[in-house]
This record gives C-alpha cells, structure tokens and sequence, in this order.
C-alpha cells in the first residue's frame, strides 16, 4: 500500500502538453445509435458521433456531429491497433492500450445487431472506449512512445475531424478551424514530436493535475490502467496478453470494476459492491 501512495505522489513535471495531444483537454465525444429503416424495410443502426470542443476559460462552445456505421468504428479500431505495432519497446502502457481494444471494443455479430439491448451495449461501450483513448493520451507518461504520439494521435484527430468533412458521412456543425489546421500541419509533415523529458518514475515529484483522472477498480483500488499483481508474476513479456490487466466492466451507476473482482461479488448479491444499485442482469 506505501508503494502505492509513493508512486501516485511521483509524476512527470507539470508542463505545456505537446500540440499533437493537447487539443484533447478541450475535448468531449459521445455516441448515440440511430434507428432507420431501407426501402427494404430492414433496420440498420447507425451510430451518431458528438464532439464538443471548449477551450479552458472560454464561454463559448464548438460542436459537431456525424454519423458514423459501426463498421467505421471497427475500422477505426483496427488502424489504432495497427499503429500501437505490437512487440515494440517503450515506457508507456501501449499493451495495456493495445489490450483494451483487442478485447473491450465491441464485436462484430452477424445477428441480432439491431436488437435494443446490443445497440445500447455498443453505444456505452463506444463513448467509453473514445474516453479510454482520449485518458490513455493526455496521460504524461506515454507521451515517450513516438507510436503513441504520431500514431495513435492521430488516428484519433483524423476520426473527429476529419470524418466530419467526409461526403458520404451526414453532419451538423464543422470542427473548429484551430482542430483542422493541427490536422493538415500533421499530413503536411509540419508537427514535430515533442520528446517527454523522461520517460522513468524516477522524476520531480509533482501533482499531475493536468491529467485525466485515473480509473481505479473499486473493488480492489487498484487501477485499471496496470496490470493486476498476481498478472504480472506470470510472465515478463510485457506484450503477452496474460501480464496485462483483466478487462473491466462499468454498471449502470457508472461504477467500474475489474472483472474478476466484479464477478466474485455479484455471486454474492446482484447489486453494485459501491452504492448498492439494484442490476437487473
């Protein structure tokens, strides 16, 4: 437990964050599904992508939205988890990140896409896994991996951004024109990459108040963004899926817990281990 403490209070130095990551203190997305039906009177499910922008002290917002298909957002995940590419050596968590998406992003399903309760399932999990994404970046400490900053980044800018000017997405709204400058500046070969000054836990101690918050299970309070200890024993290879962390699930009071944990307690009674909420299934 004192190791604990000590590593929370050992952060990186508090600074400006690199313009490639940012613009995403500013940053809101949500996803809400879509219902229509074809000519073919087939229901299809689309999903709608909202991103708001507010820049820290302004009163003003900008927001913008357009429809994504759940396929796009698979995609979308298949490049995120092309650019991690796995097997490198870094100091960040890039097998924690590239975990995540192997294993926490919705599946494709050839049937029952449509029903209610799996469009629901796959909204939450969408908005949260676009959050995870944008928590895993402004993170400081994987600000060292160069995949994670000319890569991952940018996958990410070029989904809200970019895919708002594409013709066959439907839209409302356009990014703001700060957000589509970042974006050509980068595919122009103009963003250079600014290096963390340390990528160790042996730096100037300091609040990192500028980060996200961090995800603890709250079971076990251990984070969710590290592996579990007993995990970690099991193998040093920091790519094997087995040293990385369990995946983790969020009830409907919006409190998350890692699996195992989770599980040994709805055995015990069907409600929230927190604050008690009733879950139905």
């Amino acid at each position: 437990m004192s190791s604990k403490r000590l590593r929370k209070k050992r952060s990186l130095p508090a600074g400006p964050l690199p313009a490639q990551v940012s613009w995403l203190e500013n940053v809101s997305m949500d996803v809400t599904p879509l219902s229509s039906r074809s000519r073919t009177s087939c229901r299809r499910v689309d999903y709608l992508l909202t991103v708001t922008y507010q820049p820290r002290g302004a009163a003003e917002t900008t927001t913008w939205q357009f429809i994504r298909t759940f396929d796009a957002f698979r995609f979308f995940r298949k490049r995120l988890v092309a650019a991690l590419q796995r097997g490198h050596f870094c100091h960040a968590e890039c097998p924690w990140l590239y975990t995540f998406l192997k294993s926490y992003f919705p599946k494709s399903q050839l049937v029952g896409s449509t029903l209610s309760r799996v469009v629901a399932r796959r909204r939450k999990t969408l908005t949260r896994s676009l959050a995870t994404i944008r928590s895993f970046l402004l993170k400081r400490s994987n600000h060292s991996c160069h995949l994670v900053m000319e890569g991952v980044a940018r996958e990410l800018l070029e989904f809200v951004v970019k895919g708002a000017s594409e013709p066959e997405n439907e839209q409302q709204g356009e990014a703001p024109e700060c957000l589509r400058m970042l974006l050509l500046r980068w595919q122009n070969g103009e963003m250079q990459l600014v290096e963390a000054s340390s990528s160790s836990d042996d730096t100037t101690p300091c609040d990192d108040d500028t980060g996200p918050e961090t995800e603890i299970c709250a079971v076990c309070e251990a984070s969710l963004m590290e592996p579990l200890q007993h995990d970690r024993e099991i193998n040093d290879d920091r790519w094997d899926c087995r040293t990385m962390i369990s995946t983790f699930s969020t009830l409907d009071c919006g409190h998350n817990f890692h699996d195992e944990c989770l599980v040994e307690k709805l055995n015990e009674e069907l409600k929230c281990p927190t604050c008690g909420h009733q879950e139905t299934s």
